[in-house]
């Protein structure tokens, strides 16, 4: 048997999210085959510490920065003007915390005598400096489309984030969108390998199977579920301008919102529409499976989705998806055979929904079929094998 790769992975937050979820979840494996010995960086304290303290998998915390941001622009062209600057200096700043620190990041990388990097998502801009400071090749997995997904502000700029990226070893996307991103700023360059993140363990989606028929021998509201982050590009607001227009048909169906975020306008307008009854928002839910075994089909109206974590564990639990038609989302979702897909608003989502509210039988088959196909191709199992093919590729300079 080889000897086990040292890796170090660089992580930009430390909460147990959907990206640190599926960072876990690979690292664990690989070390239980005996293939990776893991240690982590990250840049403060969080569940992903208290997770890999109970695992003991070997960590540090440096406080380095993302080099991406939010931005955010009111009031006059002179206010905007003093924003720009402002925010501008903000990313000089990352900058220069991140140059100060890169002793620091390196000595750990040193000190755990790893053989490669892997940085878990775009956002971690330190990644290249790491990489020149320690002459360790760098894989870089890339989980989101940054501007489109998550509307955010690349402080490099385009070209700069391209050319990091042409920079690295080894290139992988969560799916064809997020691939096909990447391309956009490398202008064609960079070796890239498309991974489907692995969900769930190939037991795990067994033991899911045997429970999912249960949701359908109650007589309860049909119910619509939601999870993620409330922010304005996943869709919120439309799932709820949808639900109105489906009541107003006369179903009896309710919508369940769990995450938290930015819930305040979401908040005024189900109450603007009377829908405080039919709508359930639950913040954030450490643990989404009960929710999942409580609904009848799982909402995906996030735009552009790289590739959406939740939208497999629903599937998982013999959830039909009604997804919207961008993104990573129509690789996952076939339309009229695991869930639907709806390439509009409000509008459009509605017409799915109501769908599936007006034939259960319809919306049972499609969830079974989702879940046989969430086991197939997202299994934990096959992730992480994939992952360490690049690992070796990379490391025998054939990638």
């Amino acid at each position: 048997m080889a000897a086990p790769i040292r890796v170090a992975y660089l992580t930009h937050y430390p909460e147990l999210y959907g990206a640190n979820r599926s960072l876990l979840d690979l690292l664990v494996e690989l070390r239980d085959r005996e293939a990776v010995v893991p240690h982590v960086l990250l840049p403060r304290e969080g569940d992903l510490v208290t997770a890999l303290r109970q695992e003991g998998i070997a960590h540090a915390v440096v406080p380095f920065r993302p080099w991406m941001s939010e931005r955010h622009y009111s009031g006059r062209l002179h206010h905007r003007l003093l924003q720009h600057w402002r925010q501008e200096r903000q990313a000089r700043e990352r900058a220069a915390a991140n140059r100060a620190l890169l002793p620091a990041l390196a000595g750990a990388v040193r000190g755990w005598r790893a053989q490669l990097l892997h940085a878990n998502s775009a956002v971690v801009g330190v990644a290249p400096a790491l990489r020149a400071a320690t002459g360790l090749p760098l894989v870089w997995h890339i989980r989101e489309l940054p501007e489109r997904q998550y509307l955010l502000h690349l402080d490099a700029g385009a070209r700069g984030y391209g050319r990091a990226l042409r920079r690295a070893d080894s290139l992988i996307a969560i799916s064809r969108a997020v691939r096909d991103d990447i391309l956009r700023y490398t202008r064609g360059g960079g070796r890239i390998t498309v991974v489907y993140n692995g969900v769930l363990r190939a037991a795990r989606y067994r033991e899911l199977a045997q429970d999912a028929g249960r949701r359908w021998s109650g007589d309860g509201p049909f119910t619509f579920l939601l999870l993620g982050l409330i922010h304005p590009s996943k869709g919120q607001l439309e799932a709820v301008e949808a639900l109105s227009l489906v009541r107003r048909g006369g179903r009896a169906v309710r919508l369940v919102i769990a995450g938290d975020g930015r819930d305040q306008a979401l908040r005024r307008r189900i109450a603007e529409l009377g829908m405080d009854d039919a709508v359930e928002m639950t913040g954030f839910v450490k643990d989404p499976f009960p929710l999942f075994q409580r609904a009848h089909a799982l909402l995906m109206c996030s735009r552009n989705e790289a590739m959406g974590r939740v939208t497999v564990e629903g599937m998982a639990c013999g959830l039909p998806v009604i997804g919207h038609a961008s993104g990573g989302t129509q690789e996952l979702v076939d339309d009229g055979v695991n869930g639907l897909l709806y390439p509009g608003g409000a509008a459009a989502l509605a017409g799915c929904m109501e769908k599936l509210a007006g034939d259960p039988a319809l919306a049972r088959a499609l969830g079974e079929e989702a879940a046989r196909g969430a086991a197939a191709r997202f299994s934990v199992e096959r992730y992480a094998g994939e992952v360490l093919d690049v690992y070796r590729a990379v490391l025998s300079g054939a990638h």
